[in-house]
């Protein structure tokens, strides 16, 4: 099959088909254009298109500066959108790879962010990812040893910035659009890094694929229609999860242990994928995922576990289960003076400010104090009377009392005035120092 403008407008009805309803019309088609074949093809259909489509067209060039020949791949992307009649966007990012990191990551990562800053409400990012793309993405996901979210390789569309990306050629052939490029006497970039068959995704081009296709001639067709297989596949183990989280999910998005237990293995490992996918954070291996099942499941109930993985940590207290980001070390030494009108941002995370109250949070009077006004972190041994209440208690009962998890313990800023104990913002206020009732008063917003 040839291409041609009206298979490009029935594909981009097919990703507008697919897209969430809850995500803006397209208004503008940006079409991430290298300068290459896929590209280049992929801009010059669109502007064929532009007088069915009611959407703004612009190109946007990413310069990653790793070849010797990037500027003038950038002359030829200007030249070409001048002669296309599209504005060009060209972008400079610093794609350098970091210790241990594969360049062709990096560059993609660099390249990935930049684009995603430029996305608005209402922009498709369209990029030309064509059908043997999508078959060697699937061959790589499986060498990996990912699983049906990896091998669902590229979707057709996605949520992007404040945007989508769009794929709207992953039906199309290479030697399709290399045979429509030359018929329309295109002209195009070649890269020398995609003949570098040191790069996994290279040899498997060069090297792999023509031997399969010898023997199975539909190959890159067939590996499609498991990349979409498993698409369905991972959106049927998506909407399982949300049905078992259904009751799991509490403050600070931690997960009710007793209730994980009561699913079997599997769809433990699911909610598990799903609840981490949630909160943007990296999922684990299966060898640590069942980790996880065993050590967290398996503890007794006096223990409070913890685990973890790169970009993650996984801690339980009283049958929940954590989530996070690593925790930053903090010195427990640290203390400042606060006025009580500055905002305060916190050397580990949060930031703490006062705002006026009334009935509410610490006397308005503290502030003319003669004594010195601090924030602390907790070192033990610490009482508080909280308003309201007859007597003292330790701080580390009233932690307990209200469910804080340790690791949170020694991160609470606290206020002091002098020596004494003032507030634990999020907490309590300690007698004297809480408002009065009807009286002025300085909440403590610690966010």
């Amino acid at each position: 099959m040839s291409m041609t403008p009206s298979r490009l407008l029935s594909a981009l009805q097919t990703c507008l088909a697919t897209q969430p309803s809850s995500v803006h019309a397209p208004q503008r088609f940006i079409v991430a254009y290298s300068g290459g074949l896929d590209s280049h093809c992929l801009l010059h259909l669109l502007s064929r298109c532009r007088a069915q489509l009611a959407v703004g067209i612009e190109a946007v060039h990413v310069h990653h500066g790793l070849q010797p020949q990037a500027d003038r791949w950038v002359e030829h992307c200007r030249q070409v959108c001048r002669q296309l009649d599209i504005p060009l966007t060209v972008l400079q990012v610093e794609a350098r790879a970091a210790r241990g990191e594969s360049p062709e990551a990096a560059a993609r990562q660099a390249r990935y962010a930049a684009l995603q800053e430029i996305i608005k409400a209402g922009d498709i990012l369209l990029t030309a990812q064509h059908r043997d793309d999508q078959a060697e993405t699937l061959l790589l996901q499986l060498f990996r040893g990912s699983g049906s979210r990896g091998q669902a390789a590229m979707p057709w569309q996605r949520a992007f910035g404040a945007g989508a990306h769009w794929r709207p050629l992953l039906e199309v052939g290479r030697d399709e659009l290399r045979e429509y490029a030359e018929h329309q006497q295109l002209h195009w970039v070649d890269d020398p890094s995609n003949l570098d068959t040191c790069i996994d995704r290279n040899y498997l081009r060069h090297e792999v694929m023509p031997v399969l296709q010898q023997r199975w001639p539909a190959i890159q067709d067939t590996l499609g229609r498991v990349a979409s297989q498993q698409a369905e596949n991972e959106g049927l183990l998506e909407a399982l999860a949300a049905l078992d989280m259904q009751g799991l999910v509490g403050t600070g998005q931690s997960l009710s242990l007793p209730g994980l237990a009561a699913l079997d293995a599997a769809r433990q490992r699911n909610v598990l994928r799903h609840w981490l996918r949630q909160q943007g954070l990296a999922l684990p291996s299966r060898r640590k995922l069942l980790q996880v099942q065993h050590d967290m499941l398996g503890a007794a109930q006096d223990r409070n576990p913890h685990l973890e993985w790169s970009g993650v940590e996984l801690r339980r207290y009283r049958g929940r289960l954590y989530a996070m980001p690593p925790l930053r070390r903090v010195a427990t030494d640290w203390c400042r003076d606060w006025n009580l009108q500055e905002k305060v941002v916190l050397p580990w995370s949060g930031q703490l400010s006062s705002q006026p109250a009334v009935g509410e949070g610490l006397r308005a009077d503290i502030r003319d104090t003669p004594a010195r006004i601090q924030l602390r972190l907790r070192q033990g041994g610490e009482r508080c009377r909280p308003a309201g209440r007859d007597r003292h208690h330790s701080l580390k009962k009233l932690f307990q009392e209200a469910g804080i998890p340790p690791w949170q313990r020694q991160r609470i800023p606290l206020v002091f005035v002098g020596d004494e104990l003032a507030a634990v913002p999020g907490l309590c206020v300690c007698e004297p120092f809480a408002a009065p009732k009807g009286g002025e008063g300085l909440y403590i917003d610690w966010q």
